[in-house]
């Protein structure tokens, strides 16, 4: 692919991350705090398939740390300070969306209001560094083409 089309893809992934954390948000407003935690998870998930758009390495998967330890060593260190939470947001994937993932519960039940603001807080973080990420790539590929 382009250069481009690389970008004009990262951009549209970056644009959807965006869309989901601000879903999760809503979400929160009104308690609906699986949902939230499973955006949230979603939301970093495509940030990081942004940046791997951006850096030509076909992003697959669900997995936040995965996507993270597929970048090369710069952009992986890039989100070292994040790994936690890469981690506790691939936790999410399953449970929040499944009646059956949770002895007992169903996702509505077992959730909570506090896990919902971490996971969004958390998702944000991963969409901060991305985006330092896919701006700093667009700024040196304009200034390239002056």
């Amino acid at each position: 692919m382009s250069v481009d089309k690389l970008q004009k893809e990262s951009e549209r992934w970056f644009e959807q991350a965006e869309d989901d954390i601000n879903a999760a948000s809503a979400l929160l407003s009104v308690n609906k705090f699986a949902q939230a935690c499973f955006l949230s998870q979603q939301a970093a998930e495509k940030a990081l398939k942004a940046v791997g758009y951006l850096l030509d390495i076909d992003p697959w998967g669900h997995s936040c740390t995965k996507l993270i330890q597929s970048f090369p060593e710069g952009e992986r260190q890039s989100f070292s300070e994040v790994e936690d939470e890469a981690k506790a947001l691939d936790k999410l994937y399953i449970p929040t969306r499944y009646p059956d993932a949770l002895a007992e519960l169903t996702p509505a039940e077992a959730f909570t209001k506090r896990e919902a603001i971490g996971a969004i807080a958390s998702a944000q973080s991963i969409l901060d560094r991305a985006n330092s990420i896919i701006y700093n790539s667009f700024n040196q590929s304009e200034a390239g083409g002056s």
